[in-house]
């Protein structure tokens, strides 16, 4: 039941910390812009910054998860957010309030997806696959929950009253639940005594770097296109002469396809893995986008492309966090996992300012035809990722335990992942 309890908690916060964070600007924009002087796009600057300074702090928190677990690293996170979105309420210029920014991105590094992601792996080992699954499943409720509740709150106390109450939201529920309502788990000890003993098995170097840069290369395009069209898609379709009512309705159709995805790789989740997952979904974005193009923005196009992009980027999200533990021990996906954090969150960042310019200065036919070209190298990474899969004919060499912790990269097949429960 440990993990089943982990996944509750991680869920709830989850939750809690994306539209606490983050998402409560697409609500607040306006308000924000009024009240600080400032232009719209300076005002989704903010996020920007957010999310470089998450990817700069990514890497350096793999030691942090060897030495002391992703426990206390969540619960840092979370006591951290309160006093950037209360530096944040309190702005009254571009300078505070892209400092806030760079505040809450380092208590996101700590906090937001990553560290969910190894605290899972640390308590479930083998089974971490399908508890992160669930957790993401869960999560995708985010928008749904936090665009409602931020709309009543901030009606109620006006934006900067809605950042002091979402501050003390993080440091009085969320840490608490970080601290104490998930389990103790004894990775940090683990590590400690297997450093002491000199038995780590130190992996293969060069093999290693190569699964991490196609790994990289892999999750890096991909983020860059789904991300990059997660904020302009309603414009692209408007680009097409497609009324604002039905752009938008159109657009808002994928958060629930992305959902479907999600829930059927997750009722799927003992009978493949998080590369197989990735294949199919890096296969279907370049459809979807082909389909656009060729289909020149016609009805039929524009229905067929949102379905197919749908299921790719929410199959692609769950494959982004569960395909380094096809390759490496559930004791390495923490280091693994952090220095992915530099490059995805990098292009995270990049990507919606880059496609909105492209559309505007190019049209969308630009626009379409890079984010094709990304989608066709996040195919050729997945391709070569699965040519270097663990053969099954090997036994592995990771570690005679069930839960190792010498870090190693897996030579042999993945054990069957029990359930969460």
């Amino acid at each position: 039941m440990p993990i089943v309890r982990s996944v509750i908690v991680l869920s709830v916060t989850q939750i809690v910390a994306w539209g606490a964070m983050f998402m409560f600007v697409s609500v607040t924009a306006a308000g924000m812009a009024g009240d600080l002087g400032l232009e719209p796009s300076m005002i989704y600057l903010g996020p920007t910054m957010m999310l470089v300074a998450m990817a700069l702090c990514s890497p350096p928190l793999g030691a942090l998860y060897e030495r002391f677990g992703a426990r206390p690293v969540l619960a840092s996170g979370s006591a951290l957010a309160a006093p950037g979105l209360w530096v944040l309420a309190s702005a009254h210029g571009p300078v505070t309030y892209l400092a806030a920014w760079a505040l809450l991105g380092i208590a996101g590094a700590a906090t937001l997806t990553t560290s969910a992601h190894v605290f899972l792996s640390e308590i479930a080992g083998e089974g971490a696959r399908r508890a992160i699954g669930a957790q993401m499943l869960a999560t995708a409720l985010a928008p749904s929950v936090s665009w409602p509740v931020t709309v009543f709150v901030e009606a109620a106390l006006g934006w900067r009253g809605a950042l002091i109450v979402y501050g003390a939201v993080m440091l009085l529920v969320c840490a608490p639940l970080h601290c104490f309502g998930l389990p103790q788990t004894k990775r940090a000890g683990r590590a400690s005594r297997a450093a002491s003993d000199g038995k780590r098995e130190q992996p293969d170097t060069r093999h290693y770097w190569a699964l991490v840069a196609l790994i990289v290369a892999a999750v890096a395009l991909n983020g860059f296109v789904t991300w990059g069209f997660q904020l302009v898609v309603i414009d692209i379709l408007r680009s097409y002469s497609v009324p604002d009512y039905l752009a938008v309705g159109f657009g808002s159709v994928i958060g629930f396809v992305q959902l479907s995805a999600r829930l059927f790789d997750f009722l799927g989740g003992n009978r493949w893995d998080g590369l197989a997952t990735g294949f199919v979904a890096a296969a279907i974005m370049p459809l979807a986008l082909l389909t656009l193009i060729f289909g020149a923005g016609s009805e039929w196009s524009i229905v067929l492309f949102l379905v197919l992009y749908g299921l790719s980027s929410g199959a692609m999200s769950v494959s982004r966090a569960t395909m380094p533990l096809v390759f490496f021990s559930p004791a390495q996906y923490a280091l693994v996992t952090a220095r992915l954090g530099l490059p995805l969150n990098l292009a995270f960042a990049a990507a919606p300012p880059f496609f909105s310019f492209v559309l505007g200065a190019a049209g969308n036919g630009w626009a379409l035809s890079i984010a094709l070209l990304c989608s066709v190298g996040t195919l050729t990474s997945m391709i070569m990722l699965d040519r270097m899969r663990p053969a099954a004919a090997h036994a592995p060499a990771v570690s005679a335990s069930p839960e190792p912790s010498d870090g190693s990269i897996r030579r042999g097949p993945a054990p069957s992942e029990p359930s969460t429960s």
